[in-house]
């Protein structure tokens, strides 16, 4: 038997995460909120009723400039990328989701914060992946 070298574990440091996603993150969460504002006030029409969906695309815009970054700083690192955008997709799902809180307090905004920060999270990491990895087929 071959005596293996054990290999040694290494914390993530999520400063350099949070620290690379922080303008992104912050722009996507001052655009929706500010959207989901204009929406209410505009009592109806188009982006009332698609508002949801107008915001699930500002943040796949959003989560693939910030994959486009990955691919300029780091390279074609997909670890990086995940963990970007898992992060980025979070603190704008918490952040949503605690700005519903302000419009009443319902029942459904409780489960909302667990499932918006999850799904936003998935998102948010698959985005950025995606993103990485069609730079790097296209560079091949």
């Amino acid at each position: 038997m071959e005596n293996q070298a054990a290999k040694n574990w290494e914390p993530i440091d999520f400063t350099v995460y949070f620290s690379f996603i922080k303008w992104w993150t912050l722009l996507l969460m001052g655009l929706e909120i500010i959207f989901h504002i204009w929406a209410d006030q505009s009592g109806g029409g188009f982006f009332y009723s698609q508002q949801e969906l107008l915001a699930w695309l500002m943040r796949i815009i959003i989560f693939s400039l910030l994959g486009w970054r990955v691919v300029v700083n780091f390279g074609h690192a997909l670890m990086v990328g995940v963990i970007s955008g898992a992060c980025a997709g979070l603190a704008v799902g918490v952040a949503v989701a605690i700005f519903r809180f302000f419009s009443g307090v319902q029942l459904w905004k409780i489960f909302n914060l667990i499932t918006e920060s999850a799904l936003s999270t998935v998102v948010g990491a698959a985005v950025v992946l995606l993103v990485i990895l069609i730079f790097s087929f296209k560079n091949n």
